[in-house]
């Protein structure tokens, strides 16, 4: 199935999701996603007590460290070497692109925010900084969202859509995240998808092949 994304839908989902943080950043502190935030951050705290909750708690650390700066330049590098070898050099520069820009924007609405992290659970890990949006959330979004948009193989969309929600829910067993600051950084990662879209295009794949492709005009 071909995958069409005009730039014009694709600019006003990013406007869409642009106020959907906004929103969210707004209301947070009023306490209306209260409720939800903290009684997934309590279903954590109980699941933590369960028989293989250490199983879960490596791999939650495991993804923290990938979701890094440091650990998505490194997979994204890794991608790069790939996409050299298929002949498609480019590709690499949309991921560092879409990573290296999902990275200001999210650093800018945190500086905007300034929102504290939540305290429910007692730190697995040791994280500095604001809590709103995930930084984490944004850059797993950015980097295996865009990877999805350029490959066209049903596995590789699985794999990312694994790695983008297993990062996410692991910011909220470490503790170090509200759900509502996980969702936030969804958005930004994927508004920033989508002004790649718009400007690049990033999400047109041409029929039939699997392999990564340059998007092409309408």
């Amino acid at each position: 199935m071909r995958l069409a994304l005009t730039p014009g839908t694709a600019l006003s989902l990013a406007l869409g999701l642009a106020a959907l943080v906004v929103a969210i950043g707004f209301l947070q502190p009023t306490g209306l996603f209260a409720p939800v935030d903290e009684g997934l951050m309590w279903l954590g705290g109980k699941l933590h007590g369960l028989p293989g909750a250490g199983l879960v708690t490596h791999g939650a650390v495991a993804l923290d460290r990938l979701g890094t700066a440091g650990g998505r330049a490194m997979i994204a590098l890794s991608l790069g070497l790939v996409f050299i070898k298929l002949g498609r050099p480019e590709l690499l520069m949309r991921l560092l692109i879409a990573g290296l820009g999902t990275a200001v924007v999210n650093t800018l609405v945190k500086l905007a925010f300034n929102a504290p992290r939540p305290d429910a659970l007692p730190g697995i890990i040791e994280t500095v900084g604001t809590s709103f949006p995930s930084g984490h959330a944004a850059g797993a979004m950015a980097l295996y969202g865009a990877l999805a948009l350029m490959v066209r193989s049903p596995l590789v969309w699985l794999g990312c859509a694994a790695m983008i929600l297993g990062t996410g829910a692991s910011r909220v067993w470490l503790g170090v995240h509200w759900p509502s600051d996980v969702v936030a950084g969804w958005a930004v990662g994927l508004a920033w998808l989508m002004i790649l879209a718009w400007w690049l295009p990033l999400a047109r794949t041409q029929a039939g092949t699997s392999e990564p492709v340059l998007p092409t005009p309408v």
